[in-house]
């Protein structure tokens, strides 16, 4: 994970690589949700100075990843209820519009990309490969967004999805996402035929499924 050898290119770049690598890994879970973030174990990990370190932390506290509190440091965020009903209903909103538009959309290529997202996490299912399957379903939801075609609303997806993937790998497992793949088999159905109420009435049951689910995994 260091960044030496052929990866020692500008600081520009060196904080950037740093800043993202952190951000992965708040992501997925590598740091727990209010697990402390120590300068000195992160210089270490990354192989580089403090300066990146410190710089990429400011920039995911403005992601809403880290918390930084004067005299305690930095740490993993934690969702509280009312965080997870904000980003849930923020989610909604947006999907809810842009299966609408999937659906509506006449000789549309959308829903063959979002069976081939499904198809390919049933197949990391049977794998026993569940982050795969999970970046997979990640996947679909980004098909489903590029039904937006807007610049401003892709820069708020961009910091949504960030949350919707560090909050959905809390609860990964075959039987939730056997559960999830069925769901979107059926939200696949309605864009298919061209039904925009019944991709509308689909995705927003599995939303409230995910919601419920995820809720009950972080015990919020």
């Amino acid at each position: 994970m260091s960044l030496t050898g052929d990866e020692r290119v500008s600081p520009l770049q060196v904080k950037d690589r740093v800043y993202e690598r952190l951000r992965e890994a708040l992501i997925d879970q590598v740091f727990a949700p209010g697990e402390p973030l120590r300068e000195a174990t992160l210089t270490e990990m990354y192989g580089v100075s403090k300066t990146p370190i410190r710089e990429a932390l400011v920039r995911l506290q403005q992601d809403g990843l880290v918390e930084i509190a004067a005299y305690r440091g930095a740490r993993a965020s934690s969702y509280s209820a009312a965080d997870l009903a904000e980003i849930f209903e923020a989610r909604e909103i947006l999907e809810v519009e842009c299966v609408r538009r999937a659906a509506a959309a006449s000789g549309s290529s959308t829903a063959e990309r979002l069976a081939a997202t499904v198809d390919s996490a049933a197949s990391a299912v049977e794998r026993g490969e569940l982050a795969v399957a999970a970046a997979s379903l990640d996947e679909f939801d980004e098909v489903l967004f590029e039904q937006l075609k807007n610049a401003l609303l892709d820069e708020i997806h961009q910091r949504l999805s960030m949350h919707l993937r560090r909050v959905g790998r809390v609860n990964l497992s075959a039987d939730s996402i056997a559960r999830s793949l069925a769901e979107h088999r059926t939200i696949i159905a309605a864009v298919a035929a061209h039904d925009p109420d019944a991709a509308d009435a689909a995705l927003r049951a599995h939303l409230h499924s995910v919601q419920t689910q995820q809720l009950e995994a972080l015990g919020v």
